[in-house]
């Protein structure tokens, strides 16, 4: 046999040995002659020679094969064992550890024990070579006792599949070290048992104090906080700048206080909702809310702590806490992404069943979204709501979804806070090495209901049976220490009473001085920008000294770089469009913008699917050479001191990545922030975080965000799926200035639009409906004086008769049906109508439509045409607005496609005939 056919069982392929050596027990004649051969020489001498030679001097032969060779002859049968059996634990020794705390789930040793049971007591006495530094050449039974301490113990680690060979191997030399076992600093565990203390003390607290009141209580999992408390002194071993910490409700409250130290006495007048005087209190429950704040760590490290504000939908801050460390990131010049890190806190059936978490998961790695690594906390109850884990997933481990992402995973016992110690710092030096995401799950239980009025015995009897006599991890965490002889009774105490004086003081303190709840979200970079909207606009118009730069720049590639035939002649045409020869279109519209934003110093990050090139060719913001493949972004080469430019083409996600770009928005106003969808209707998978987070925020959190948002919209005979960007969702959302929802009929109203949105002194969420045939259309290109002169026009009055007393009809109207009515004016010489193009229709142009009111006084009848069905679109928004500034009570009529439970006609016959129709319907009314 060949020396390399041996090497190729060597690790984890040894178990294959095994197998073919039972197979030759049963039948010698089942398996190849040579391995016949070969365990026939090795049953009877434990010598084998074949083209390359092995020799083992053990007589036994069941003992030889059971163990293995060595790695200089190729050789030993004994060592291939040794190192199988090794890999046995790293591979499938998390089945066998003791995770659960309650003892409800016991640990399954099958395939640990089948790798034992070979074994005779003096393979256990025979001193043998391993490849662990800490155990060099040790009997055998001390190497199976330290590798079941590893991996058999309370925590339980999955890394195996990693393909990684570097991070597979450093993270099993750290787990086998003696450094990883060693007892742990007498500090350090008094640390753990206070941050353990307090987070135990103060739900008990809580519930005495405010009885019956929702809380979502950390009972059961409370050894999450001193596992967060060392992530933190962690980072400030690490000299990184700041974390920013997602989670759900659960536990919220007492990470708020033990964690990021919002003054307890603010979360006391939360719960006896004493509002501020200014008025400026949370509209949100306080199990949602955030806080930011800066804690010094006993390295000497300040680091800033953020915890992000989250609605009740589980999972949905994932992808906002990512792009919020991204941009901290990008701001920051933090490019090995190693001073800013999320973290990101899980409960173990959100975690399997929210498609969000995959979504996220795959941006970490993505040019444009990755960012150094994501601390991952799995708060496993091993519970639901009322469901059990056999129940909401198909996998053994709520976490197994990420292993296909090729994150290390490690279980640990709720119940061993040094284990938790122990994982965590090593999960911080991972992130740190590797830059890559690390995940503990953090076995532990609920000891309440899913709120504190819940009765959770109705549906799990038996689990909380056992949880009703189990003690709190902190009596049995100080049980341990007592137990330990260098900790005493004294020391325990202080902390005791230092932790429970400290809460009681901070309730007197809210109750005598009268806290009140406040919040202030406008410090740091936010501190510029007002909450208040200012009654003047930004001028907004091109500055002749600009545009020579830009033009420059997005017309002209580097030498060498060759880009698509075509693309040069758009180089070329767009040059033309500067200089006047022909008009803008929306291409060259939004490249001059973008240009003159990034002059201003304002950073702009663009993504979604396909936005480089742009869904309908329209945009190529990026060029790719022909050749090389090489890609080149012209709008960073205009000045040295201009802004950065990030054009990314996204992932084929909605959810997450809306999010992310969200995150993004609320760490760095001073970028135009800008997701894209690949069509309108496409939004229809992110619309959580429309409805969550983007319309509410500021009126739940008093969180504001310059979000962009491009939807492309308008009906062209595509079908119900590509028409539609659904206005009247967002619509619907309005309300309290709360957001823009704009769409442009002409390139230099989309110009101004954006600069508009960049150079005010606020910032507020911005909905664009793009269009699609708008984009080269004639009658929607702008002449570039355009862009030299004016602003953005809310409301634009387009065909009206030459006497504004002719007027009989005034026609309102919002997007590309604008073009078909004017279409229809000018082949019937209307006389007495005319058109007015709703550019913004949230904030309604209430002070434009009176004004408009004034000047045509002769009107008497009012349309609304729509393209969209009469129960989408814009019609139910603006028909009691406008009839509120109609004259004399008048009505505003409909013309528009009937109601339908689509958006769209499926065919382009159907389409035209129904297109035609309002259109006509609309003069003839």
């Amino acid at each position: 046999m060949k020396i390399e056919q041996l090497m190729a069982l060597y690790g984890e392929n040894g178990v294959l040995l095994e197998e073919l050596y039972q197979k030759y027990k049963q039948d010698p004649k089942a398996i190849d002659k040579e391995w016949g051969l070969f365990f026939q020489e090795v049953e009877t001498n434990g010598s084998y020679v074949g083209n390359g030679a092995v020799t083992n001097g053990n007589g036994n032969g069941k003992a030889a094969v059971a163990t293995s060779f060595t790695d200089a002859q190729a050789g030993s049968i004994r060592e291939m064992g040794i190192i199988n059996l090794l890999n046995a634990y790293r591979r499938q020794g998390h089945l066998a550890a003791k995770l659960d705390p309650l003892g409800l789930h016991q640990p399954n040793r099958d395939f640990i024990d089948s790798k034992l049971r070979h074994l005779s007591e003096a393979d256990l006495d025979t001193v043998v070579e391993t490849d662990n530094p800490t155990l060099g050449r040790a009997k055998l039974r001390d190497v199976v006792d330290w590798f079941e301490k590893t991996y058999c113990n309370t925590i339980g680690v999955e890394h195996y599949y990693l393909v990684n060979d570097e991070e597979r191997e450093w993270l099993q030399k750290q787990l086998e070290s003696a450094e990883f076992h060693a007892q742990i600093p007498k500090s350090a565990r008094l640390r753990l048992f206070e941050k353990l203390f307090q987070a135990d003390h103060f739900e008990t607290f809580l519930a005495k104090k405010y009885v019956g009141k929702k809380r979502f209580s950390l009972e059961g999992g409370e050894s999450m906080i001193p596992m967060l408390d060392t992530i933190v002194e962690e980072a400030g071993r690490y000299h990184m700048e700041g974390l920013v910490i997602g989670m759900a409700h659960r536990g919220r409250l007492n990470v708020l206080v033990n964690i990021i130290e919002k003054p307890a006495s603010l979360v006391f007048a939360e719960f006896e909702e004493k509002a501020a005087k200014d008025g400026a209190s949370y509209a949100d429950v306080k199990y949602h809310l955030g806080y930011s704040n800066s804690k010094m760590t006993t390295a000497g490290k300040e680091v800033k702590l953020s915890l992000a504000f989250n609605p009740s939908h589980l999972e949905a801050v994932d992808p906002v806490v990512a792009g919020s460390i991204r941009a901290r990131q990008e701001q920051y010049g933090d490019l090995d992404r190693s001073k800013y890190m999320p973290v990101v806190i899980h409960g173990d059936a959100a975690f399997a069943g929210q498609g969000v978490v995959a979504e996220t998961l795959n941006l970490m790695n993505l040019d444009g979204y990755t960012t150094g690594g994501t601390f991952h906390i799995v708060i496993n109850n091993q519970i639901g709501f009322t469901t059990l884990p056999e129940e909401s997933r198909s996998t053994l481990y709520a976490t197994d979804l990420a292993k296909g992402f090729q994150i290390p995973i490690i279980h640990v016992n709720g119940d061993d806070p040094e284990a938790v110690y122990r994982v965590t710092k090593l999960g911080m030096d991972y992130r740190q090495k590797f830059k890559k995401d690390f995940i503990i799950d953090l076995i532990c239980y609920r000891r309440l209901g899913h709120n504190e009025t819940d009765e959770p015995a109705f549906t799990q009897p038996k689990m909380y049976s056992v949880i009703k006599s189990h003690p709190t991890t902190a009596q049995l965490l100080e049980e341990k220490l007592l137990s330990e002889g260098d900790i005493t009774q004294d020391e325990v105490d202080f902390i005791k009473n230092g932790s429970a004086q400290g809460l009681e003081d901070s309730f007197q303190r809210a109750k005598e001085q009268d806290v009140k709840m406040k919040v202030d979200t406008m410090r740091g970079v936010w501190a510029r920008y007002s909450k208040d909207p200012l009654d003047s606009e930004p001028a907004t118009k091109l500055l002749s000294e600009q545009i020579n730069g830009i033009v420059h720049a997005i017309t002209t590639v580097p030498e060498g770089f060759t880009p698509n035939p075509k693309l040069v002649k758009l180089l070329q045409s767009r040059k033309e469009m500067a200089d006047g020869k022909i008009p803008l279109d929306y291409g060259m519209a939004e490249a001059l913008s973008f240009g003159s934003i990034l002059e201003n110093g304002f950073r702009i990050r663009l993504s979604g699917q396909d936005s480089q090139r742009g869904t309908f060719s329209h945009r190529h913001a990026v060029l790719v050479d022909i050749h090389s493949g090489q890609k080149y972004v012209p709008l960073n080469h205009i000045s040295p001191a201009q802004a950065k430019a990030e054009i990314i083409n996204s992932s084929l996600s909605e959810y997450s990545v809306l999010g992310f770009e969200y995150g993004y928005s609320l760490s760095d106003p001073n970028a135009l922030v800008i997701w894209e969808a690949q069509f309108g209707d496409f939004a229809n998978n992110a619309q959580v975080i429309f409805d969550q987070f983007l319309s509410s925020s500021e009126v739940k959190w008093q969180r504001l965000s310059g979000l962009t948002i491009l939807l492309p919209h308008g009906y062209e005979g595509q079908g119900p799926e590509h028409s539609s960007g659904r206005m009247e969702r967002f619509l619907q959302l309005c309300a309290d200035q709360n957001m823009q929802v704009a769409n442009c009929t002409t390139a230099a109203q989309y110009f101004h639009l954006l600069r508009r949105q960049m150079l005010r002194n606020y910032r507020k969420p911005l909905i664009i409906f793009t269009p699609k045939s708008l984009l080269r259309f004639p009658g929607a290109l702008s002449p570039i004086g355009e862009l030299l002169h004016g602003a953005f026009q809310e409301l634009v009055i387009g065909h009206s008769p030459a006497k504004a007393e002719k007027v009989e009809k005034i026609i309102f109207s919002v997007g590309k049906v604008c073009y078909d009515l004017s279409k229809y004016w000018e082949e019937n010489q209307i006389q007495n109508t005319v058109l007015v193009r709703m550019e913004q229709v949230y904030p309604f142009p209430e002070k434009e439509i009176q004004n408009l009111m004034k000047t045509y006084k002769n009107a008497k009848t009012f349309v609304w045409c729509q393209e969209e069905p009469k129960n989408q679109g814009a019609w139910f928004f603006v028909r009691d607005r406008i009839e509120e500034l109609l004259p004399n009570g008048q009505r505003l009529k409909y013309a528009g496609r009937k109601e339908s439970a689509s958006p769209a006609a499926g065919h382009m016959k159907v389409h035209l005939q129904e297109q035609d129709q309002l259109v006509q319907d609309a003069f003839l009314a």
